[in-house]
């Protein structure tokens, strides 16, 4: 799938600017971004329910406005705005086994009652971690090429998170489908992702490989003589602290140029830390405080 150019106004008000990117067969790529950044607004214009202002999605180099047959390769349920709680399981099922062609009712009914979930009582006197099942595996039975998912293990206990997590993978991993999941909890996303997207002022500001930033990012705490930071840190990394002479920086292309650069203003401390997917979302999309670092 290639996202190209996407623009989306909503109220007159920007939620989405040129927003580009691609996504590869059989990959898993996390959503990242601030509360209001615009995740959902992008899962709904991919996934049609919302038009786009300008811009295109592209399926095998095919616009899914053109051939809207297409978006039955795109799975999306958007829980703010779905009808489940109207109807059984098994009706909302006879739904999308009409919305998607290769829909595979069989397995629905196999993993539903491998789950414990009633086919006929209705989604809204589900727990919430049945409900977060349910929609997996609606989502594994569409068959459809790429899956979005919104928040799927937003307020899910330890227990339901691990079965949800593990049907997704399980699917994931037989199939050559494609997995784009939104998530405010970083630490499970690095868990589970190849990528990750960073959402920032409306347009997507960083796409990571993650076995790549491990290998070229690099998390040091640094302590020097003064307060005054080196340029050579200023003009090279993002800041995560600052308190008196220590520094928590991040580097994401750290060279052995920089680290003999850094060592010879002879730091008292020079110690490298764990970099997490956390780490790099805070540099990214945190808010600076004044003068320090930049």
């Amino acid at each position: 799938m290639i996202v190209k150019n996407l623009n989306k106004k909503i109220d007159q008000q920007p939620i989405l600017t040129t927003v580009e990117f691609e996504l590869a067969e059989h990959e898993i790529v996390g959503l990242v971004g601030r509360n209001g950044s615009g995740k959902t607004t992008l899962l709904r214009v991919i996934a049609g329910q919302y038009l786009p202002d300008s811009g295109d999605i592209l399926i095998d180099q095919r616009s899914i406005y053109q051939r809207p047959e297409l978006k039955q390769e795109i799975f999306f349920i958007d829980e703010k705005e779905n009808f489940f709680r109207l109807y059984t399981l098994k009706k909302i099922a006879r739904f999308y086994q009409l919305a998607y062609q290769k829909f595979d009712f069989v397995s629905f009914k196999e993993l539903v009652g491998m789950h414990g979930l009633p086919l006929n009582k209705n989604y809204r006197q589900l727990s919430k971690g049945q409900q977060a099942l349910f929609q997996i595996i609606l989502a594994v039975c569409s068959n459809a090429q790429y899956l979005l998912l919104d928040e799927p293990f937003d307020g899910l206990d330890i227990i339901v998170k691990k079965e949800v997590i593990g049907l997704l993978m399980s699917h994931l991993s037989e199939n050559s489908c494609t997995a784009l999941i939104a998530s405010h909890n970083l630490l499970e996303l690095e868990n589970l992702i190849d990528r990750v997207l960073l959402l920032k002022d409306q347009s997507i500001i960083k796409d990571y490989r993650l076995e790549d930033m491990r290998e070229t990012a690099k998390k040091l705490q640094l302590v020097f003589k003064t307060k005054k930071v080196p340029m050579v840190i200023k003009e090279n990394s993002k800041m995560l602290d600052f308190q008196g002479r220590v520094v928590t920086v991040v580097f994401e292309n750290f060279t052995a140029e920089l680290e003999t650069a850094i060592k010879e203003f002879d730091p008292l401390v020079y110690e490298e830390l764990p970099l997490t997917l956390d780490d790099l979302f805070e540099a990214n999309l945190k808010t600076r405080r004044k003068g320090i670092l930049r």
